[in-house]
């Protein structure tokens, strides 16, 4: 798995119109993990991947963008100890936001996700209508742009 900062060339992205997995096993030999949920939220959902270990990953970016988007639900893909685990579940409470443990070495080997901090932006049936690199909140709001208020990709009536 490569850091932001170890980046060249173009951003890698989640492919649009691509469904989000129902099930992914988020650490090595372990049993998947029930990610259905994503896929019948009201008004879309948005999965941040990130590392305690990263220098580039600021929680702070993401809790920003909760604040600016409470409608939406989210989940965190984080590898972290124990001690980290505990703090960002904690640290997140306040927001409609699902904290599952990973390996991000599992995710990437499962998922086009290859670097972190990264997320994407699934619409309320869980299919990506936005993803990218993020460390800051503006980053992620530019990200979401392609949802639009009705849970659907944005210009999508349906």
């Amino acid at each position: 798995m490569e850091f932001r900062k170890f980046m060249r060339g173009s951003a890698p992205e989640y492919p649009k119109g691509t469904r989000f997995p129902e099930r992914l096993a988020l650490k090595s030999g372990n049993e998947e993990t029930d990610l259905s949920w994503l896929r019948h939220t009201a008004s879309g959902a948005v999965v941040f991947v990130m590392s305690a270990g990263c220098e580039a990953c600021d929680l702070d970016a993401a809790v920003g963008f909760m604040e600016e988007r409470p409608e939406l639900d989210y989940l965190l893909l984080a590898e972290a100890d124990d001690a980290d685990y505990e703090l960002l579940v904690k640290e997140l409470a306040p927001f409609p936001c699902r904290v599952e443990r990973c390996e991000i070495s599992a995710v990437a080997d499962r998922t086009p996700i290859k670097v972190i901090p990264f997320m994407i932006v699934l619409d309320r049936e869980g299919v990506a209508v936005g993803s990218g690199l993020f460390n800051t909140t503006l980053d992620a709001i530019a990200h979401v742009r392609s949802l639009g208020a009705n849970g659907r990709a944005a210009g999508s009536s349906v």
